[in-house]
């Protein structure tokens, strides 16, 4: 059975990665970024009291924000500053989550920098932890004074 399942999980991603185009931001763009930051917030950042949609804009200011679109619609987004190589935002549009566009979104992270890339999540969201330590992400530092505690990890894929 697990096996059936890899093997359709496969085909999905083959027939994903056919359709999902991974393109810079631009402008007309931030709308529906913007939701998608909004929205992922809201439903794993219980401790963001003040949610706004201008957040995404102050967030991503000086950074390289890449754009996944599926179908003509954004279903996720990247952002990287790309002078320390760290990876600060990866969202993903609720409902499009477990479909290969975080990977894709990373491997597009993992090409724009030379330094290996780091990123920092938070202790609580062990979805993600998994996701990047699949990617082949090595946890370096735990911050458990941090408000929320997080974990730093560091692509060891790429090394210096």
């Amino acid at each position: 059975m697990q096996r059936r399942a890899r093997i359709l999980t496969s085909k999905l991603m083959t027939s994903l990665s056919n359709k999902l185009i991974l393109r810079p931001f631009v402008a007309a763009d931030e709308a529906a970024v913007a939701m998608i930051y909004f929205q992922s917030r809201a439903r794993h950042f219980s401790w963001v009291k003040k949610l706004r949609l201008a957040d995404f804009a102050q967030a991503t200011q000086g950074e390289t924000v890449q754009v996944a679109e599926l179908d003509g619609q954004i279903v996720g987004f990247a952002s990287v500053s790309e002078w320390d190589g760290f990876l600060h935002l990866l969202f993903i549009k609720p409902g499009f989550e477990s479909q290969g566009i975080g990977s894709a979104l990373l491997t597009w992270a993992r090409q724009l920098v030379h330094l290996p890339l780091t990123l920092k999540v938070v202790a609580q969201n062990t979805a993600a932890q998994r996701f990047y330590e699949r990617e082949g992400f090595a946890l370096i530092a735990r911050s458990p004074l941090a408000s929320p505690p997080n974990l730093t990890y560091q692509d060891a894929q790429k090394r210096h």
